[in-house]
């Protein structure tokens, strides 16, 4: 805890001292100085008058002793300046109000069990000397003096555990307090753990003797165990390897990285298990070390310098060293030996580690080391195998595949071990999910949001997530030093970085979606290194999660939660918002250009891998940048399954900035398209004409061009397309394609053949060529036309253009059902259903169910079929139909009176009414299925 940056600080542990907002404040008289102190003491309690005034003059209070108390409350205020609200007046006496760590007598108690070490450096001086002469604060001193006298004699057991030589360090603690049993051990014990058998059994006798001379009484039994042993030299004798014990709590989902490791482990000398800190590193390496004949794990969380590694080694292995203890020595040591060497933590001290793994490889070729570190060793020859957390269920569908998820499966044990009765409900299953996507599978954070069951409901542990940082692990030992908190796990990997590694990692925490190395180097452009060398560094650092395939890196969502605090503490988040603003300007420009070209599948992916970090940049960005971002990938996204970026058009256009805008015909133009993709067809038009009145008429013409087509002009249709097409633009394949096909529809052949070969010629990329060859099969007769059609399907799924494969699958269905497929055609239709509803396009959804509707009739489905037909001709986006139109087009024409009679049919508008559009679906898509396995026996009747 940096306490440098606090508010207020007032420190005991030595002279009084006051800061208040980084200035320090002079507080002179030492009445007024004890009044301070005493209410510090208190922590936010309130101190009563009476008591004060006790404690203040002990001995002989003046008359207007309640005056005078008010006096040097009020002065003390003075001192606390913009902070004097802070002692505040209570009904019965007077509360100094101090938040956690503004004491230092408070940050010490919280950081006693984690870093004694640390507390220990708190202390300036003897606490509270000055106030020797007030009864009640030289009580206080002395239980401070105590606490200190404790924490010296756990920070040298720690350093002795470590392996450290601290004989030197033991003896003055055993000077400063002589009576002290405890401190005499741990001297005893140190000078044994250096070989100085002599000198601890002399410091043993002389402080038996002491303690009789000075208080008349014996030592407890332990002196003379420790003696006993000193004296048979088992205290510091070589240990021999032994079976380590199987870490407690579930063990889930790790099987094929244990097999992983186990396999390597069989043939190599050195694997480094690695991963996010949380990942379970620790824990599978003591699984695996369970099942070594003779294993040694070496925990170094709590060796602070690389300098006390090889002694923190050696004294685990038990190896009688003196002196300074180097690699050698200890590769020395076991050069014949047949050992499983476990080094756990190895991330802040990875140097000397390497440096140790490197001489024991090179000395000692019975050994083979398993290191769990954040960051890889960089041994040569070393093997990684990286955790990943674990994988994390998509929704809560399945109740029970959810439960065999490995994540759930964790989430749960860790729950009984607080439950022990405990089962996920189904009700909670929507929340947990959430939980654990939210954790992004992190091992340590599903247990510590697991602990929090035994305490509260499912939907509880969900609100309180956002302060998932702060929740307390629960762990024991050593590595609880690092990990009390995950907060804590994560600030211990991120101060191992250097400044401009912990600069590129706060620049990344906006970027939701994660980054790409090109967003890497343009963030870090002016630093000194090579942004991708500190990309490097970040990943062995296990702060990034790498997907090598795709070429992203991403932040687990505790790592970002914590970055965007240090965004916070450092008043970095207006620059950090703005530099993230600015690359998706510039990312989402590029795949505006970019995308109608050879690099088509590859700007696709990127688009939708960017998608989150586009809306969460929208959300922060000003109009213009709202209004480039949306502009930027919204033409190449209406012929995608991206329903939300239509969406942005929409938005932008009722906007009331867009008046006088430069874009606004643009603006107008996303907007028309929108309504067209979503059945808005009357709205579509108004806006597509507002557009091209306000200059864009490419885009303007061709909405108007869909708009006729949908409603049955087809001559109208190929006009306004051919409109569009006066002006080269890098959609001319489209409108011209488009042209061709409304060409075919209204009978026209020949022209539809001529423009087709002139779209053919000016196609730039996969959709263009998927486009021209659905239209090529839509002038063919069916037989014919199934290869055009497949041809259109595999190059638009190639690329992303989900609008040319779904109207190219549509096709393919009715050529299916044309040439006596029936179950095929089937298949297509339920598919497609789906499809569209998933992708949000009304009109082309409608038109299917019309097709799905005559194949339905024609395998004796007649109910289904008229419930589809009676909801398509009342959907205001549904696609035009008439015998004519149907004569030349793909569009299937089939009334419903010719299916049911007029009693039926009647019945039939009711049912749909009551049913509604989505469950009418449902039961053709139902119905539809039942033909795939048990398809028609008649030919359909087309």
């Amino acid at each position: 805890m940096d306490r440098s940056r606090l508010p207020l600080r007032v420190d005991l542990l030595g002279p009084l001292a006051v800061v208040v907002e980084g200035r320090t404040v002079d507080v002179p008289g030492s009445l007024r100085r004890a009044l301070l102190a005493l209410l510090a003491l208190e922590a936010g309690r309130t101190v009563g008058v009476q008591r004060l005034i006790d404690a203040l003059w002990p001995d002989d209070p003046p008359d207007n002793a309640v005056q005078a108390l008010y006096n040097h409350i009020s002065r003390v205020r003075g001192h606390l300046g913009r902070l004097a609200g802070r002692l505040e007046r209570r009904a019965n006496g007077y509360r100094l109000h101090l938040e956690p760590w503004e004491l230092d007598v408070d940050a010490v108690r919280r950081l006693a069990t984690d870093d004694p070490g640390a507390a220990l450096s708190l202390w300036r001086g003897p606490a509270l000397e000055e106030f020797r002469s007030l009864p009640e604060l030289a009580n206080e001193a002395v239980r401070l003096g105590e606490l200190k006298l404790e924490l010296v004699e756990e920070f040298l057991e720690r350093r002795l555990a470590a392996g450290e030589h601290v004989a030197v360090d033991a003896a003055a603690a055993a000077t400063a307090a002589p009576l002290r049993e405890r401190t005499a051990l741990l001297q005893i014990r140190a000078l044994a753990a250096e070989g100085r058998a002599a000198e601890a059994m002399t410091a043993a006798r002389a402080f038996r003797r002491r303690l009789a001379d000075e208080t008349g009484l014996d030592p407890t039994p332990v002196l003379a165990e420790v003696e006993k042993r000193v004296a048979a030299g088992s205290l510091g004798r070589p240990a021999v390897a032994a079976r380590v014990a199987r870490p407690s709590g579930p063990m889930v989902g790790r099987q094929h990285e244990r097999e992983e490791v186990l396999r390597l482990l069989a043939d190599h000398a050195v694997v480094i298990l690695t991963g996010a800190g949380g990942v379970g590193k620790t824990r599978l390496g003591l699984d695996i070390a369970a099942d070594a004949d003779e294993a040694v794990v070496v925990p170094l969380a709590v060796v602070d310098r690389a300098e006390h590694v090889c002694q923190a080694v050696a004294s685990t292995l038990g190896l009688r060293m003196t002196g300074e203890v180097h690699p050698a020595d200890i590769a020395a040591a076991l050069a014949d030996r047949s050992l499983f060497l476990v080094l756990d933590n190895c991330e802040h001290v990875a140097a000397a580690c390497r440096d140790l793994v490197v001489a024991v490889r090179r000395l000692s070729p019975g050994v083979r080391v398993l290191a769990t570190s954040r960051v890889t060793l960089q041994v040569p020859g070393e093997y990684v195998v990286r955790l990943q957390p674990l994988p994390v269920p998509r929704d809560a569908a399945d109740l029970g595949a959810l439960r065999r998820m490995p994540s759930v499966r964790a989430f749960v044990e860790h729950a009984r071990r607080r439950r022990p009765s405990y089962e996920l409900a189904a009700q909670e299953a929507v929340d947990l999910v959430e939980i654990l996507q939210r954790l992004d599978g992190l091992p340590l954070g599903i247990e510590l949001a697991a602990r929090q069951v035994g305490l509260m409901p499912m939907r509880d542990v969900l609100i309180r997530l956002d302060r998932a940082l702060d929740l307390a692990t629960g762990l024991d030992g050593p590595e609880a030093q690092r990990q009390r908190t995950l907060r804590a796990t994560i600030a211990s990997s991120y101060r191992l970085l250097t400044p401009d590694q912990q600069w590129l990692l706060r620049a990344i925490a906006p970027f939701v979606g994660g980054v790409d190395v090109a967003t890497v180097e343009a963030l870090g452009v002016g630093l000194p290194d090579d942004p991708v060398d500190l990309l490097h560094r970040l990943v062995d650092a296990s702060l990034l999660v790498v997907d090598a395939v795709v070429g992203r890196f991403r932040l687990l969502f505790t790592v970002r939660a914590f970055l965007h605090d240090e965004i916070e503490r450092l008043a970095e988040r207006d620059e950090a918002s703005a530099r993230f603003v600015s690359r998706c300007r510039v990312v989402a420009e590029e795949i505006g250009v970019r995308m109608p070209g050879a690099e088509e599948a590859l700007v696709d992916r990127k688009l939708r891998a960017e998608l989150d970090n586009l809306r969460a940049a929208r959300g922060l960005a000003s109009f213009d940048d709202r209004v480039a971002i949306t502009l930027g990938v919204n033409q190449v996204a209406t012929w995608r399954d991206l329903p939300e970026i239509w969406s942005w058009g929409t938005e932008l256009a009722a906007d009331p900035a867009i008046a006088g805008h430069p874009a606004r015909a643009a603006i107008l133009a996303a907007a028309a398209e929108a309504a067209r993709l979503t059945g808005q067809l009357g709205e579509a038009e108004r806006l597509a004409g507002e557009a091209i009145d306000a200059g864009d008429e490419i885009r303007g013409w061709s909405v108007r061009g869909v708009v006729a087509h949908f409603r049955g002009d087809f001559g109208t249709a190929r006009e306004h397309w051919l409109r569009a097409a006066v002006t080269p633009s890098p959609d001319e394949a489209t409108f011209v394609g488009s042209a061709a096909l409304a060409a075919a529809y209204d009978g026209d052949r020949a022209t539809a053949r001529s423009l087709l070969d002139r779209a053919r010629a000016t196609s730039r990329c996969g959709s263009h060529r998927a486009f021209v060859a659905y239209v090529e099969g839509e002038l063919l007769p069916p037989t014919q036309a199934i290869t055009c059609y497949s041809t259109a399907i595999r190059e638009a799924a190639s690329v992303g253009c989900s609008f040319v494969e779904g109207v190219a699958r549509v096709s393919l269905a009715l050529a299916q059902a044309r040439t006596g497929d029936a179950a095929g055609a089937a298949d297509g239709f339920a598919y497609l259903i789906e499809f569209w509803r998933r992708t949000g396009q009304t009109t082309q959804l409608w038109t299917t169910a019309r097709n799905a509707a005559e194949l339905l009739a024609s395998a004796g489905r007649t109910s289904t079929a008229a419930l589809l037909l009676v909801v398509a001709d009342a959907i205001p986006g549904a696609a035009a139909i008439s015998p004519e139109i149907a004569r030349y087009s793909t569009r299937s024409f089939v009334r419903v009176g010719e299916i049911v009679d007029e009693d039926e049919l009647q019945h039939v508008r009711n049912e749909a009414a009551q049913l509604g559009g989505p469950a009418v679906l449902d039961h053709a898509v139902t119905e539809l299925g039942e033909l795939v396995s048990r398809p028609c026996r008649s030919a359909p009747r087309f």
